[in-house]
């Protein structure tokens, strides 16, 4: 549980299978009911009313949280019942990374006295249990002020001020924070390190390694669960005629293990390239709950030939089995994966495309979005019905598509979040009604309640008031809870880790 605002409890084998007894007493729709200050001959027809209500807006949320454990969030509204007026709250507490506590109290107005009923209930998101994101979505704090601890990642963490650490991926899970550099300053010199951020503001380092001794270049991305993170491999190699183990895209490091070794590299069949073409670009890790196989999906640089993005079955993690593949014709930027689709954003005129991956083995395009302006798909985000897209080298470079039609994407909001074509959107999160966003100069919170309408989450609603990244150009964004992990690079490649909360 939530030791503070800010806090997320420890992930015990113990809590794991508490979460799935969640499972069971959720869908047994238990609840428990409380009346506040009534009356209850004088106002039953009002309180039968309140308790129906109250229910039904627990069993919509329920609803809710089987399509999109994210949108389970906090919200008010007014109903009007006969001459009486209804206030409608649902407040959402996360436990844990895997349950949220949801309280609905409808309260009205009788007699100079204020009456409600409350019903709460506990909702559960097993998909955690082997990996995922662990972004709490509930909003807490003031994030019009947020609070930055900021370290140079070689001189501060490392002890270390003389070598370059250009930090490429950040991966935040159970308390653990995964860090990857794209290429070091001497061979033999770690590229993947792991601190320990049970307290989030003081990362202490448990571990490092270096993916490949015999080059320089490191990792683009990281996909981490409790004993294994799946990286992707950002050496360069001719992948026509190198051979799977000395050369590959995806390698699997065991976490479990101090220090942490590369068990097994793996070589994506049928791609060629050389030269940085087809090197590992991004990567999600994902458990299918039904069949129990484990799927990493693998974007690469472009390719002179073969498919970018890539499905690859890593249940044996000692002998990943190559699934199917997608040709973009691009590089694979960013990947968001939901349900059975694939969300990926690409350096293509049609910078977001949809795939169904439903079929491992034969990946299919099912829809795509071509902006106007010529800019770059650098990141995504889905939630719900909802795609965010972030853009670069181009104007109006936050997009809003509503994807409940796939043969007819559509903007629902587009924003332009600077001034000219040099602003880029790195990252981006999505909780509640904030958009956080790295971009090449700052940390930026909007206001994405009203999509008509998209402000600076600032004191003023200023863009200027944004803060300064400290390291400029923002190259990494994870979440864990209500705590945020930023990765920033100066020109001089002295990479930045910023911990950013709430006030």
């Amino acid at each position: 549980m939530e030791t503070d605002k800010n806090g997320v409890n420890g992930f015990a084998t113990l809590e794991i299978l508490i979460a799935f007894a969640v499972i069971i007493l959720c869908m047994s729709a238990v609840t428990s009911v409380v009346f506040g200050n009534q009356l209850t001959i004088i106002d039953s027809e009002l309180n039968s009313e309140a308790i129906y209500k109250s229910g039904k807006m627990l069993e919509d949320l329920r609803a809710i949280s089987r399509f999109d454990f994210n949108l389970v969030n906090p919200s008010n509204s007014n109903e009007l019942s006969g001459s009486v007026m209804l206030t409608k709250k649902i407040d959402v507490n996360q436990l844990d990374i895997f349950t949220k506590q949801a309280t609905s109290t409808v309260s009205w107005q009788s007699r100079g006295r204020t009456l409600s009923v409350s019903q709460t209930t506990l909702l559960t998101n097993p998909d955690l249990v082997s990996g995922g994101g662990t972004c709490s979505s509930v909003v807490s704090g003031d994030w019009k002020n947020p609070l930055f601890t900021d370290y140079e990642f070689g001189k501060d963490l490392l002890g270390n001020s003389s070598n370059i650490y250009p930090i490429s991926a950040i991966d935040v899970y159970k308390r653990k924070l995964f860090i990857s550099i794209s290429n070091s300053s001497v061979n033999n010199s770690p590229t993947f390190f792991i601190f320990d951020v049970s307290n989030p503001t003081t990362p202490t380092l448990v571990s490092s390694m270096d993916n490949d001794p015999t080059v320089r270049l490191g990792l683009n991305a990281i996909s981490a669960t409790d004993s294994y993170s799946f990286v992707a491999n950002a050496k360069q190699s001719n992948f026509t005629t190198c051979l799977s183990g000395t050369c590959g895209q995806l390698q699997i490091i065991d976490v479990s293990i101090t220090p942490p070794v590369v068990i097994k590299t793996f070589k994506v069949p049928g791609v060629t390239g050389t030269a940085g073409q087809a090197v590992g670009q991004s990567i999600v890790y994902k458990k299918d709950r039904k069949t129990n196989k484990e799927y990493v999906y693998l974007g690469l640089a472009k390719t002179l030939t073969g498919p970018e993005f890539n499905i690859i079955n890593v249940t044996d993690k000692n002998n990943p089995v190559y699934e199917g593949g997608y040709s973009v014709g691009n590089a694979v930027n960013s990947i968001f994966i939901k349900n059975n689709f694939a969300y990926i954003a690409t350096p293509n005129s049609e910078n977001m495309t949809i795939i169904d991956i439903s079929n491992p083995t034969s990946p299919t395009k099912v829809g795509g979005y071509s902006p106007t302006g010529g800019s770059n798909g650098k990141s995504v985000y889905v939630v719900g019905n909802n795609v965010y897209l972030g853009r670069t080298f181009g104007t109006n470079e936050f997009h809003v598509l509503n994807i409940a039609n796939l043969g007819s994407i559509s903007p629902i909001a587009i924003k332009d979040i600077g001034t000219g074509t040099e602003t880029s959107i790195n990252g981006l999160l999505i909780r509640d009604f904030l958009t956080f966003m790295i971009t090449n100069t700052k940390f930026e919170v909007w206001n994405i309640s009203d999509l008509t309408n998209i402000i600076p989450w600032t004191p003023n609603n200023l863009v200027s008031e944004f803060q300064n990244l400290p390291g400029g150009k923002g190259t990494a964004m994870d979440c864990e809870g209500n705590y945020l992990f930023v990765s920033s690079l100066p020109v001089n490649d002295k990479g930045f880790i910023s911990i950013i909360s709430a006030n």
